[in-house]
């Protein structure tokens, strides 16, 4: 019997020799096979990661630029204001030396009126517009109430008295008028 195990053993080490060769031959294959997949991979990220650093470095780039036209934008808007007023200071201007040269109230009065005349329509043309207030019933959008009075002249939250006026541009508030408003006694 024993011989006949070796005979068996014999013959069955062979092929398992053979299966093992095979095996090894597949494992091989795969390995290489997952090696180059690893590569394309690793190539992949990399490709990716350097266009996201791209796209990084592109969006940093947009916001400089979006901020340095942004501060163009707003000294360009300041010199275009600044522009219109100058000729209402040059009247302000005039009308106080005019006043003084001639001791004449009445030449300030007249000159400071036309000057006023002068900046409320650049005001207008540039779509400010002043809110009504005094006689109105109190809206918190457009007013600020500093004071109330109590009163029954007046009906309650009614707009007695306007400490400041109010400003709005093309329909937003940029400064509510600052009022009294009356309440019931």
């Amino acid at each position: 019997m024993s011989k006949d195990k070796d005979v068996r053993k014999a013959k069955i080490e062979p092929e398992n020799r053979e299966a093992d060769q095979v095996g090894q031959d597949v494992l091989a294959e795969d390995f290489e096979a997952l090696q180059t997949e690893m590569a394309q991979l690793q190539k992949d990220a990399e490709e990716a990661h350097s266009r996201y650093l791209r796209t990084l470095a592109d969006f940093d780039n947009f916001r400089k630029r979006q901020r340095d036209e942004t501060a163009r934008l707003c000294d360009f808007a300041k010199e275009e204001v600044i522009s219109q007023l100058l000729p209402i200071l040059d009247n302000f201007e005039r009308s106080a030396d005019a006043a003084e040269a001639q001791h004449s109230y009445d030449a300030l009065v007249e000159g400071v009126t036309l000057t006023l005349k002068q900046l409320r329509d650049m005001l207008e043309k540039a779509g400010v517009e002043p809110i009504e207030a005094v006689g109105q019933e109190f809206n918190p959008e457009f007013h600020e109430a500093l004071m109330r009075t109590h009163t029954d002249e007046y009906p309650e939250n009614t707009i007695v008295e306007e400490f400041e006026r109010g400003y709005t541009i093309n329909g937003k508030v940029i400064r509510p008028a600052r009022v009294r408003v009356a309440v019931p006694e």
